[in-house]
Formats: C-alpha cells, structure tokens, sequence
C-alpha cells in the first residue's frame, strides 16, 4: 500500500473504532473476496470493470483507476434501494486522478447524501503531467477536480497552504475547506523490533558496515526515484561507499533498475520490493538517513515517519514538504532535481553524525504534537455532526 491507502485504511479503522459504520469502496487483487469484513464496523467491497493487461506507469494497467471507479458506481446503482436506508455520508478519498472525485460526487448523488472530498494528492493544485497519457488527460481530471471540490459539502487537504489555495482557486465557501492532516499511526516507532531488524539485515545484506541511505515509497514517475540513483552514481564518483535501498515496488521500477546499471551503481543500490508497512520502522532505523525526491508531494507522510524514527531526512523543496522541514533544523531541503545540490545534502549529514543527531532530536516531536491521528478522527467527527451524520 502506499502512503494515502495507509492513511485511509488508518482513518477508517479509528473511526469505526468509535461506533461509526464503514463501507469501503476499492480495489483488490485476483482470488482476494468481493465483500470482506476486515475489523467491526468495516466492510470492504471489491469492484471494478476489466481491463486490458496493457502496463502503466500510473496505474499498474492502463485504465485501472476509471475501471474501479466505474464498477464502484455501477454497484452503487444495482443496490441502491438498499444503500439509501444505509448510508450517510460519501467519503472520497482523491488522489490527483480526477476519477476518484467525480465518481464518489456521482455516488454520492445516486445516495442523496453529503460527500466529504478529501485531496491527498491534488491534480487541480500541483501535480504536473509526467506522461503523454496525463499531458492528455490533464483538463479533464483538473476539470472533474474541480467540479467535485466546488459540489462537495466539505473538502480536506493536508497542509494549511493546499487549504487556502483550494478556496482561492475554487472559490470555495472558506467554512467548507479543512485542513486535515496525520500519521498512520500515533505508536509508528512501536514498530520497530530486534527480530524485525535482524531479519533486514538477512533478506537484504545490511550488515557490511556501510552506511545505507534510503529510499521509502512507490517507484513511480511522480516519485522521483531515478533522482535518488543519480545522486547515488554522483556519490560514488565521489569516492563515498554507501548503501542505497530503495523500500518498495511500482510500475516504474523496471526503468530504475535500468538507470541504475547505466549509471554503474547497480551494486549499490537494493530495491527490496513491495513490504508490509509494519517492517518500515526498522528499515528506518538500520538507516542512516532518508531522502524524499518526489516530483511533487502534498505533505509527504514518510517524512513524519523519519521524524517519528528519529531519522534525519533528505527532501526536494516541492509543495508542501518546506511545511514540515524546515532547513536545517528538521531536515535539509534541497532545489528540485538538483542532483549535485542532492548529493552534497547527504554527504553532509553522512559526515556530521552531531548534525544528524541535533536534525532527529529537534524534530521527533513534530508528529505527536501536530499530526496526531487521534486528534484528526476528533476533528472529522466535528465535521460529520456538521453535515447532520450523528457520530
């Protein structure tokens, strides 16, 4: 799962936690059931319309994310009767695609209830076409973006900036815009065990004594992982002997396996594949440092997951990453694709284990103090009692 499903399956569970009943429309892989109750109070429905098995770099096959949107209305449709006497509320989590807003509008106005428009990752704001296909598509989804933002009874975002520039661009009523942001887990570095990092350093051969820099996330084009083994081809001509892991899989990871042997640090460099998020902790902790080099990035959640590990962090200056690091106290921000600026920020913290010490300590507060998951489901309850949904 990457950051945003981690964020909507931790906001679920906290809030069926607290007696509010969850029907959650998503995707799934082959053999996984239709229908499953996960936990009390939540239950997931599988649907989408095939696909051709044609690869994306956005989206795993191309048309995925259409497909499960369209399958999920056409659910709704069929049991509509029923659902009406059943739901509240339509919650749609958006992630830049522009299906996923426009579709949960649709949902919700098949239901005749409020929905709840919450952008993890903004198509409308931020995000800039990568491929031919997103050059293409681009008006469309910032058009359904928008369209939804502006039809929706409560729109979140994740950083106080993203907030304000939604209302202004959107011209959005300033009481129906939110700011709502958190971490997965308010106990993150509870994670962290012996047994789990001794196991690491097994699978993935950590226990040279080099220093290992990393690398959390999907490998995917908006992620900027080809500037993470530039940097790394750029240490090495240096002289540096490190260890680059990349924790994750995605569409594009084939290309980065490439770009690592063209650029001759395919030896330095491990990508471990997909990992159950409760092994990120200790991956954190056997590193050195963690570097961010997204294309762009809303609030960027491993960042308070370094920060909760006590771990200092790398970060392109895109978005609203400076809205949690701020340079040189809890982290070191680098210019966008700057590889050499990107290079000389991890040499400087791998030489200065004083400033990596002095990074981790200033900023392991930040998460509990600001970001808290508790404090978020409190402040979606107040919203949901808003809009007339007795929690």
């Amino acid at each position: 799962m990457g950051g945003m499903h981690l964020l909507v399956r931790a906001l679920v569970e906290e809030m069926a936690g607290r007696g509010v009943p969850h029907r959650v429309l998503t995707m799934a892989p082959p053999g996984v059931p239709r229908d499953l109750a996960i936990a009390r109070n939540v239950t997931v429905h599988a649907r989408r319309l095939p696909v051709l098995p044609i690869p994306s770099q956005l989206e795993g096959y191309f048309g995925l994310v259409g497909a499960w949107a369209k399958g999920s209305l056409l659910w709704v449709l069929r049991n509509r009767r029923r659902l009406r006497r059943e739901i509240s509320l339509v919650h749609a989590h958006c992630d830049g695609s522009g299906s996923a807003p426009f579709y949960g509008w649709l949902i919700a106005r098949a239901l005749g209830v409020p929905l709840v428009a919450q952008i993890h990752s903004s198509r409308f704001l931020s995000q800039h076409p990568t491929t031919l296909w997103e050059r293409v598509t681009d008006p469309a989804a910032k058009w359904a973006e928008r369209f939804t933002v502006r039809n929706a009874a409560a729109v979140l975002m994740l950083t106080e900036k993203a907030r304000t520039e939604m209302r202004d661009a959107a011209a959005l009523d300033p009481r129906r815009v939110h700011r709502l942001a958190y971490l997965a887990s308010d106990r993150f570095a509870e994670g962290d065990t012996e047994e789990r990092r001794t196991e690491i350093r097994r699978r993935f051969g950590l226990d040279t004594g080099q220093p290992v820099v990393l690398y959390v996330g999907r490998i995917a084009a908006e992620k900027g992982v080809e500037f993470f083994v530039e940097a790394a081809a750029e240490l090495r001509r240096r002289g540096r002997n490190c260890r680059f892991l990349v924790a994750g899989d995605g569409p594009t990871r084939q290309e980065i396996e490439k770009l690592a042997e063209d650029r001759g640090v395919a030896d330095r460099i491990t990508i471990t594949g997909f990992l159950p998020h409760e092994l990120i902790p200790s991956v954190m902790a056997l590193s050195q440092l963690v570097v961010l080099p997204s294309r762009y990035e809303e609030l960027g959640i491993v960042i308070l997951e370094c920060m909760s590990m006590r771990r200092p962090i790398v970060a392109h200056d895109v978005n609203g990453v400076h809205k949690l690091i701020e340079h040189g106290r809890t982290g070191l921000l680098v210019p966008p694709f700057d590889t050499p600026a990107m290079a000389d920020a991890i040499e400087a913290l791998l030489d200065d284990p004083e400033l990596r010490e002095r990074i981790a300590e200033t900023a392991a507060p930040l998460p509990s103090a600001k970001y808290s998951l508790t404090t978020a489901a409190d402040q979606l309850t107040d919203i949901y009692r808003e809009l007339g949904v007795c929690v």
